[in-house]
């Protein structure tokens, strides 16, 4: 009876180990996506004010 458990030790160990690395490539898989989106954010920020500039500097002009 014990091989049956030693067996099955063995086997929820594996089925763990896999789970655990599936879920350290979703944590990194994450970390990229957020790090993307820091960046878009930053650019469409930077767009925004740009184009904020613009308008006051067409304004002064009408």
């Amino acid at each position: 009876m014990a091989h049956l458990h030693i067996a099955q030790i063995e086997y929820l160990s594996q089925d763990l180990i896999e789970h655990v690395k599936n879920a350290n490539n979703l944590i990194m898989r994450s970390k990229h996506e957020l790090a993307r989106i820091q960046q878009i954010a930053i650019m469409f920020l930077t767009v925004l004010e740009e184009l904020e500039k613009d308008t006051e500097h067409e304004q002064q002009y009408i």
